[in-house]
């Protein structure tokens, strides 16, 4: 444990903004929980490697990035045990702001009655103390306000929404341990959105359960190459994205156009990257709840991504 202290302490005390930041907990098998899902997204975007520790983590993580006005996200992050300075503090856009700072998980624990997480840490000189172990979130992301000053939402993730009430639900357990495990649940949810409230920032618990299967598949195609550099000259390939918005808009499957310009410069796979490129930097706007396929007409009717998960990313409650 006071190795792991060690580490995260390392990692996440001294972030200023500019630099790379680093979760608390990496997605590697030396790291992450036992049983853990990992994965590792390269963000355009963000221009870093992102840690996903579930199947969930890495959905929402798609979606956020996916999203025009996301400005960074903060994965794994610490909450500090202690009162410290809101996540939002020094961002170059925020400047001349005073965002308020986070109270400390200690404080909290004890207003709410739950146990914190406590553990022996000894010094060089042999001297040994206990010390609350810090809590880590999921994904705190940063977005761009409509007045141009950023915000921080809290997303904590599950893969199904019955976790976020009672741990290790889908174990046997007599009623005394479920009670048990149901408000540690409850606890530890409230210890989380308290000391995000006290900075002013909201706290929003999605599930994987609650997400569309052909929204889960979109994203993660269009992701996959959503970074991929493209060789041709910038004005064919703006021509081209014209012709494929034209091809939409009539109904014609834009796999033909890919195919034609594909034949008269060559590089065929670079066209069909760039219109799905062009449907994750939201120059398309489709139905994401259907099946996204270059053979096909694209759906447009209804079913935007951000008209339907829109709500998960405001700052305050809709």
């Amino acid at each position: 444990m006071q190795e792991k202290f060690t580490l995260m302490m390392s990692r996440q005390c001294r972030f200023e903004w500019g630099n790379e930041y680093i979760p608390a907990t990496l997605a590697v098998l030396r790291e992450a929980p036992k049983g853990s899902r990992i994965s590792r997204l390269n963000s355009e975007k963000l221009g870093r490697t992102l840690h996903a520790l579930s199947t969930a983590e890495k959905v929402f993580t798609q979606l956020a990035l996916c999203h025009p006005d996301l400005l960074d996200i903060h994965e794994q992050k610490m909450l500090s045990p202690y009162g410290a300075g809101s996540p939002l503090r020094g961002h170059p856009l925020g400047k001349g702001t005073f965002p308020a700072p986070v109270r400390g998980t200690v404080d909290i624990a004890k207003e709410i009655g739950f146990k914190h997480h406590m553990f022996v840490f000894e010094s060089p000189d042999g001297k040994r103390q206990t010390m609350p172990f810090p809590y880590q979130g999921d994904l705190l992301l940063y977005m761009k306000g409509h007045d141009g000053i950023p915000y921080a939402v809290n997303w904590t993730v599950k893969d199904r929404e019955q976790a976020f009430w009672e741990r290790r639900s889908s174990k046997p357990k007599t009623p005394v341990q479920r009670k048990k495990d149901l408000d540690h649940a409850e606890l530890r949810a409230e210890l989380e959105r308290a000391y995000y409230a006290s900075a002013g920032i909201r706290t929003v618990q999605v599930s994987l359960d609650k997400v569309e299967s052909a929204v889960i598949a979109n994203l993660n195609m269009l992701f996959v190459v959503h970074g991929v550099p493209l060789t041709h000259d910038q004005s064919l390939l703006e021509d081209f994205s014209a012709e494929v918005s034209e091809a939409v808009q009539a109904g014609t499957p834009v796999a033909y156009v890919a195919i034609q310009y594909g034949e008269r410069w060559g590089g065929r796979d670079q066209f069909i990257a760039r219109i799905y490129q062009d449907i994750w930097n939201r120059k398309l706007i489709l139905n994401f709840f259907s099946p996204i396929l270059i053979d096909h007409p694209f759906d447009t009717e209804g079913g935007d991504l951000f008209s339907v998960y829109g709500s998960l990313f405001e700052e305050s409650a809709p």
